[in-house]
C-alpha cells in the first residue's frame, strides 16, 4: 500500500516519531513545504529525515508559507512526485478550506489516486469558504478528523462520505511514567507547581489561570510558550516563563510541574480543537484538569478534571482538590496512563489510521 501523506505538520521534526511509525506499517512517503515559519519559531528550512528512516521525503518550494490555509507547493515539483511516486492514496493533513488541498484535489482525477483530508477545525470560521470546500469536498473519497464537532461540522456542510474520527497524531508513554507519577505525587516542593504548555494568547485562557493560581496559598504558575500576552503574564510574581520550547526539551517542564491545566476559551471563531499538552500530560504521570472548551473534556474522558470555561473560583478549587487528596491524585494518575494506552498509543492510532487507509482503498489495496 502506497501513501503519499502531506502536510506543512511534518516541517518541525518534533512530529518525524509518527512517520517513522506510520512508514513501518505502509510504504509512506511525505511532501512538506523546504521551510515553514511557525508560531513560536521564525522561518527555518527543514532538515533531511536521515538514510535509515522508513519514509521517502519529499520538501518542495511553496509559497505564502508559514499560513496553513494558504500555501501552495510548487506545481511542477508536486506533479513530480506524484508520477515519481505513483500512490495507491494521497492523504492531506490539511482542511478542507485549505488552497494545498485544492490543489491535490485539481490533480486527483488526472493522476488516479485515491484522496483523504484531515480536519481539526470544529467551528465555522470563513475564511476561504465554500468555493474552496466544494471542490476538495467532492474530490476527496474519505476523510478524517480530529473531534467529534468537525465530524458534525463536515456532515453539516455537505460532506457525505465516510468519515473517521481518529486524532492526527499517536503518543507514547514517558519510558518510566510510574516513577513520574511517583515523583508528582510526593510533596518534596516548597510550593505547588501547576503548568501550562502553549500559545500565550487569550483564548488559551491564561487570564483565568493566572487569576486562579494567584488565589491559592504557595503556588507557582510555570509556562511554557511565547505569544502576544508573555509580557502581560511575566509581571506576575507567581509566574515564570520558560519560552517556546522544542517538543525535545520539554523533560524539564514535565519534571517541574505537578499538574497541568489546560483553561481554553471559546470565542465566535475558535474553542479547543484537541490539546495535544493533555495526553502529552497524561503519558508523563502528571495529572491534567481543563476547561469546557471545545474537545477537552472529550479528551480527558475520566481521567482528568473539567471546570466551566472562564470560571477562575471553579479551577482554583479543581487545582486544590488535586493538591489535598493523595488518593484523588493518584487515580487521575492511573487513569491517565490507561487512557493514553487505551485510547491514543502511537501502535493503537497508526493502527486505526492503515485501517482506514484499506478501507478507503477497497479491493484496490496492495499490501
Amino acid at each position: 500500500m502506497r501513501i503519499l501523506l502531506i502536510s506543512h505538520s511534518y516541517t518541525d521534526p518534533g512530529y518525524w516519531d509518527k512517520l517513522d511509525a506510520l512508514g513501518r506499517r505502509v510504504e509512506l512517503a511525505v511532501v512538506m513545504p523546504e521551510a515553514w515559519r511557525g508560531y513560536l519559531h521564525p522561518a527555518a528550512p527543514v532538515p533531511p529525515n536521515g538514510h535509515g528512516a522508513p519514509w521517502k521525503q519529499y520538501r518542495l518550494k511553496a509559497i505564502w508559507q508559514g499560513l496553513a490555509f494558504r500555501y501552495l507547493y510548487d506545481p511542477r515539483q508536486l506533479e513530480q512526485v506524484l508520477a515519481e511516486f505513483c500512490p495507491d492514496l494521497v492523504h492531506v493533513e490539511e482542511e478542507p478550506e485549505s488552497l494545498s488541498l485544492l490543489q491535490v484535489s485539481l490533480l486527483r482525477r488526472r493522476c488516479g489516486f485515491r484522496l483523504v483530508f484531515f480536519s481539526w477545525e470544529n467551528m465555522h470560521p470563513q475564511r476561504l469558504g465554500w468555493p474552496v470546500r466544494q471542490v476538495t469536498f467532492d474530490s476527496a473519497d474519505a476523510g478524517i478528523v480530529g473531534n467529534r464537532a468537525a465530524v458534525e461540522r463536515c456532515e453539516r456542510l455537505g460532506f457525505r462520505k465516510q468519515l473517521a474520527l481518529i486524532p492526527q497524531y499517536g503518543f507514547d508513554l514517558a519510558p518510566r511514567p510510574h516513577r513520574a507519577a511517583a515523583e508528582h505525587a510526593h510533596a518534596a516542593r516548597d510550593r505547588f507547581v501547576v503548568g501550562y504548555a502553549g500559545r500565550l494568547v487569550a483564548e488559551k485562557g491564561l487570564r483565568t489561570l493566572a487569576e486562579a493560581t494567584r488565589s491559592l496559598p504557595d503556588t507557582k504558575l510555570l509556562i511554557a510558550g511565547s505569544g502576544p500576552i508573555e509580557a502581560e503574564l511575566a509581571r506576575q510574581p507567581h509566574v515564570m516563563l520558560l519560552g517556546a520550547l522544542q517538543r525535545r526539551d520539554m523533560d524539564r517542564f514535565w519534571q517541574s510541574i505537578d499538574l497541568l491545566a489546560l483553561p481554553s476559551l471559546t470565542t465566535p471563531r475558535w474553542a479547543e480543537q484537541f490539546g495535544r499538552v493533555l495526553v502529552e500530560a497524561m503519558g508523563r504521570g502528571v495529572p491534567v484538569v481543563g476547561s469546557s472548551s471545545g474537545a477537552i473534556p472529550e479528551v480527558i474522558g475520566d481521567a482528568g478534571l473539567i471546570f466551566p470555561e472562564g470560571n477562575a473560583p471553579a479551577l482554583a478549587a479543581a487545582i486544590q482538590r488535586i493538591r489535598d487528596s493523595a488518593a484523588l491524585r493518584a487515580g487521575l494518575i492511573a487513569r491517565g496512563l490507561e487512557r493514553v494506552r487505551r485510547c491514543y498509543g502511537q501502535d493503537v492510532i497508526m493502527n486505526q489510521i492503515v485501517d482506514f487507509y484499506r478501507q478507503v482503498l477497497g479491493r484496490h489495496a496492495t499490501v
